[in-house]
């Protein structure tokens, strides 16, 4: 808080006699102002944030940027460094700067928990991280550990990370909704559904809640097929197809999306598909177009990739200049609303001597009101970003964006 200078004291004024006493409220009023000043200075103290300080505040991002999840994790990291940007371009009017610690966990949980705990132990605040719930279980179960950093995750989002504890934070909402989403979609538009599901533990939850929902909508769930590391993909779709379903839900969210698909639609599949999962949608559009076009393919998303307005907007612009792609078919803006829920947090707690504890930053967080480029990021009593979903459809050689829902 900024406290404007007196250069001069005002003239004293007499003081107010009634019945032969002072007037306990006649105090001559450079003493009342002088008073106020001082009362100011005080509260100033105790709430000035860390802001004040010109404080140098260290951020860890641990990301898959090998292996795997490669293309993901570097939309993520392209998304936190256009915050970064931004929120270093108002360095002097906030009063702090950030500084970036960035790993590559390599799509390894091992990898991505021995990270957590190298920071911690550079005493590293606050850390971002990572993809996927297998790559971020490891180290939410380490924050529950009271010295441990603030863990931020920008997309993974299964059951078994809710509310595991009070240092993690979920920017992408949990699966529950789009389980219950897709079981009253399925209720309109199938009758006899599959699933083929990652086995981990994302891919479990998000079919146990479909399960639930579709026993709710009388839609009769004829086969659950998890699948496996190295799987033989034309076995399974025939497995899968000798079920007879009339619609599939792919709940997969790396590139195993692609030859699933595919061999899909070679077997001569003619129902729905329904995929839980968009970030590869551009690599579905480039490596296999013509397979898209034999049945009606669908995303169903527990997130929103941008969620339009002013925000989005310039997020948008800013993106794409820099890194000349589109944003909003990637989860680039949960990198982006992940460092700035932060940064919003940051503003508010106060501080000692320039130093940010990850119980300061905790705080601030479960006063988050930020409002992100993908929608609310206020938590809830789970540390849970508000529900936001996408839906899209193939439409004419291209995946359109159907309808956001907030």
């Amino acid at each position: 808080m900024k406290i404007q200078r007196v250069n001069s004291l005002p003239e004293r004024e007499a003081p107010v006699h009634r019945n032969g006493l002072m007037n306990k409220n006649s105090h001559p009023a450079w003493i009342r102002t002088g008073i106020l000043i001082a009362l100011l200075m005080v509260i100033g103290v105790l709430i000035t944030p860390c802001a004040a300080e010109n404080t140098t505040i260290q951020v860890g991002v641990i990301l898959p940027l090998s292996g795997a999840y490669e293309v993901i994790g570097n939309e993520l990291l392209q998304g936190i460094l256009l915050a970064a940007d931004e929120i270093e371009q108002e360095g002097e009017a906030l009063g702090y700067h950030l500084s970036l610690r960035t790993a590559d966990d390599s799509g390894d949980p091992e990898t991505a928990l021995s990270l957590y705990k190298e920071m911690q132990a550079e005493g590293v605040p606050v850390i971002i991280g990572s993809y996927t719930t297998m790559l971020t279980l490891p180290m939410a179960q380490e924050s529950k550990n009271p010295s441990s950093p603030v863990l931020v995750s920008p997309r993974a989002n299964g059951e078994d990370l809710y509310g595991i504890s009070p240092r993690f934070f979920q920017v992408n909402p949990p699966i529950f909704s789009l389980s219950r989403f897709i079981a009253d979609w399925l209720k309109y538009s199938s009758d006899r559904t599959s699933v083929i599901y990652i086995d981990d533990a994302y891919g479990s939850s998000v079919l146990t809640h479909i399960k639930n929902g579709l026993k709710q909508n009388d839609v009769q769930l004829i086969g659950e097929f998890p699948l496996t590391d190295d799987p033989d993909y034309r076995l399974l779709t025939e497995r899968v197809l000798d079920t007879a379903p009339d619609a599939v839900v792919i709940v997969v969210y790396d590139n195993r999306q692609i030859p699933l698909i595919s061999n899909l639609s070679q077997a001569g599949f003619k129902g729905q598909v329904i995929v839980t999962e968009s970030a590869l949608m551009s690599n579905l559009e480039e490596e296999i177009p013509d397979d898209l076009e034999t049945f009606a393919l669908f995303t169903i998303l527990a997130y929103t990739n941008l969620v339009p307005g002013e925000h989005a907007d310039r997020f948008l612009s800013s993106y794409q200049d820099r890194f000349g792609e589109d944003p909003s078919r990637t989860p680039a803006g949960y990198g982006y609303d992940s460092l700035m829920v932060i940064s919003e947090a940051l503003r508010t707690i106060p501080c000692t001597n320039g130093t940010v504890t990850p119980d300061m930053i905790q705080e601030g967080l479960n006063r988050s009101n930020y409002y992100g480029v993908t929608g609310p990021k206020v938590f809830d009593s789970h540390n849970a970003a508000e529900t936001a979903m996408d839906r899209w459809g193939f439409v004419n050689g291209r995946l359109e964006l159907m309808e956001i829902s907030l």
